[in-house]
């Protein structure tokens, strides 16, 4: 099950609160030597989730994403968590988790629309299912059936409306830079109604990406779909539009 509301925010200029962060941010040329934020390519990003959980997120230096890879140690020797890549439009490709390097669970593969069009599951790295699904089913819109009911934000779309409204920032980066457009959030609402599984689905740029992963994991409980009245896991594709406007 997923969400299909779209949001238009024009946004006046402005620069919006500065974020504190411990990440690490590293620039580079197009032959990915360093080089200084106004002559780069790239853009890497390196955080550390834990004690032993080290993620790096490589970006476009204005635009989509790229990759994202963890590893269990801070040498990015070994590959534990998750693993995402992108295609060029920034339409997130395929995505799967990683355990002392070895693929593990399940691995998805996305069409340009970023609807699943394969699973595998893997077994320290081995296949031990693959399910491929036609561009019909993929692209098929979910219909609820008589007793089921989709988790919302409490309060509906027209709270959520609200809740980006009055929460949602335009990051200063973006805004100098002029850049625009529709990040897709990618996400879990459990049976208790809890956020899990927060990822980029379609990319714009970093500091866009970043602002829309902060909404959705600071969005609180929702309430979580059902199918008779028992609760059910669900998964949402929330697209937000980032527009400037000059007046």
């Amino acid at each position: 099950m997923k969400i299909s509301l779209t949001l238009l925010f024009a946004f006046a200029i402005c620069r919006g609160a500065a974020q504190q962060t411990q990440d690490l941010l590293q620039t580079f040329d197009e032959d990915w030597k360093p080089a200084k934020p106004k002559k780069a390519t790239y853009l890497l990003r390196i955080r550390q989730k834990g004690d032993s959980s080290f993620e790096y997120t490589y970006y476009n230096m204005y635009g989509p994403r790229i990759k994202v890879e963890s590893f269990s140690d801070s040498k990015a020797t070994v590959r534990s968590g998750l693993w995402s890549f992108y295609k060029r439009s920034g339409v997130l490709d395929s995505s799967g988790q990683y355990w002392n390097n070895f693929q593990q669970g399940y691995w998805i593969y996305l069409n340009q629309r970023g609807r699943i069009i394969r699973e595998k599951k893997y077994d320290h790295g081995v296949v031990i299912s693959d399910t491929s699904y036609s561009s019909a089913q993929a692209d098929k819109d979910y219909e609820l059936k008589p007793g089921e009911k989709e988790s919302e934000y409490p309060g509906g779309s027209q709270a959520w409306n609200r809740f980006l409204k009055d929460h949602l920032v335009y990051p200063d980066r973006a805004v100098s830079a002029e850049v625009m457009g529709e990040v897709r959030v990618q996400f879990i609402v459990d049976k208790q109604g809890q956020v899990d599984k927060v990822e980029i689905n379609k990319s714009v740029e970093y500091s866009l990406d970043e602002e829309a992963l902060k909404i959705v994991n600071s969005s609180g409980r929702w309430e979580p779909a059902s199918k008779d009245g028992q609760p059910l896991k669900s998964y949402k594709i929330q697209p937000l539009k980032f527009m400037l406007s000059k007046g």
